[in-house]
């Protein structure tokens, strides 16, 4: 059940591409022990990041070239860890992460570069979705292709009420970072 979203998300994004093109598709699911997704936030009084190492994401990539297709990558919001469990109890309660426990990322578009990506797709965080683009860098190594990048998300966009302390906001922007190990056999 942990992977179902990402199963029935990857079969579809198979059957839908196999009928577009005749290329030979394969698929890749990141290794959870080498990738990460870090958000970094800025309040007046102190800054801090909170890290997921619990990402299920998968690519589709051409196994003759080993260029990126298409992605998908969901993560849990308590997932996140920013070294404070108050913190992180907060950033819960203020993303409502018992009503929304996950954030998503799919692909619409992907333009494999050969040392970077230029990728438009679909965010979903706190029930708001919101296309969003990127480059990231991307590299094949020892049979592995890792790709890692960051993009900026405004809060307001995703209708969350910035944290506050001693009266004073968060600032609007939670810069992402994020670096996805994927082994390619």
């Amino acid at each position: 059940m942990k992977y179902s979203f990402s199963i029935i998300l990857l079969f579809l994004l198979v059957i839908n591409i196999h009928a577009v093109n005749k290329v030979d598709i394969k698929a890749a699911r990141a290794d959870k022990s080498k990738s990460f997704i870090t958000y970094h936030m800025v309040h007046p009084l102190h800054t801090w990041d909170g890290t997921s190492k619990d990402v299920d994401a998968i690519i589709q990539y051409d196994d003759k070239t080993f260029q990126i297709i298409k992605v998908a990558i969901v993560a849990k919001v308590s997932s996140f860890d920013s070294k404070s469990s108050n913190r992180d109890s907060h950033m819960m309660e203020v993303t409502e992460a018992i009503k929304y426990p996950n954030v998503t990322f799919v692909s619409s578009s992907i333009i494999d570069n050969g040392t970077s990506v230029d990728v438009t797709g679909t965010i979903n965080f706190h029930g708001v979705n919101k296309e969003i683009h990127f480059t990231a860098k991307e590299k094949f190594e020892n049979k592995h292709k890792i790709v890692s990048g960051d993009f900026v998300l405004l809060q307001d966009d995703f209708k969350i009420e910035r944290p506050s302390m001693m009266m004073m906001k968060t600032e609007n922007e939670m810069k992402m970072n994020f670096s996805m190990d994927f082994p390619i056999n």
